[in-house]
């Protein structure tokens, strides 16, 4: 199929119809820029436009592909032989111009992003193993803790100025002090008592304010989070 000679004869039928490109857009749906595009051979009209566009100047499909009217019906037959046989070849031929010209880039590349793909899963395999430690300041949080007859979250907080505060979702806080960190252990220290918990990857665990349980924060923010209630209202 000559792309150009389509377009030639697309121009030249719709110039016998005495349309110009916008009103042959309009009856087929596209723009005049996209006619302009098919008579000039920029681009090639799909079979559905080449079908609709045969009903608006009463011309086959093969006549169309063929960019020329038909005669006769040996021309006809010769005519759709030929355009069956390449619409069939083309893609295949299209995949084998690709491979000549683009088949060893391909490889290389395929090889590359295979490659890449092992060293990514690798890499997040051994972070899911050796979590790196979290960072203070931050948030923790642990979430459905039952206390006081509902579900809550429970957070720990550790601020820019060396403060912690241990506090739920409604706001209610449970415990503040001053925190100091050397590696993975943090001091906690209040007027009551000193305590020490452990950073684990992105976890700690200490124990919760009212008793004995003993709970798991994670890591939900890398800044201090302080939900529902005024810190400066519990700073010295």
């Amino acid at each position: 199929m000559d792309q150009v000679k389509i377009g030639a004869f697309i121009a030249q039928l719709r110039r016998e119809r005495g349309w110009t490109q916008e009103e042959l857009g309009e009856r087929l749906g596209v723009t005049n820029k996209t006619v302009s595009r098919w008579e000039n051979g920029n681009y090639m009209p799909g079979i559905e436009m080449l079908v609709l566009m045969g009903r608006e100047f009463d011309m086959s499909l093969n006549e169309l592909l063929e960019g020329q009217r038909l005669e006769d019906e040996g021309e006809f037959r010769a005519a759709a032989d030929k355009n069956l046989a390449s619409a069939m070849e083309r893609p295949v031929e299209k995949l084998r111009r690709w491979l000549r010209r683009y088949g060893g880039f391909a490889l290389v590349v395929g090889m590359l992003c295979l490659t890449m793909a092992v060293i990514a899963g690798e890499y997040l395999q051994y972070q899911r193993e050796h979590p790196l430690d979290a960072r203070t300041p931050g948030t923790f949080a642990c979430r459905d803790v039952f206390h006081g007859g509902q579900y809550t979250w429970m957070y720990v907080t550790f601020d820019r100025d060396g403060r912690y505060y241990i506090f739920d979702a409604g706001g209610n806080v449970f415990e503040t002090g001053r925190y100091t960190r050397e590696g993975d252990v943090i001091t906690l220290e209040n007027e009551e008592a000193v305590r020490w918990v452990v950073v684990k990857g992105r976890r700690i665990r200490d124990t919760a304010p009212w008793g004995e349980e003993l709970l798991t924060y994670e890591l939900v923010s890398g800044v201090p989070m302080f939900v529902n209630f005024d810190r400066e209202d519990y700073i010295d």
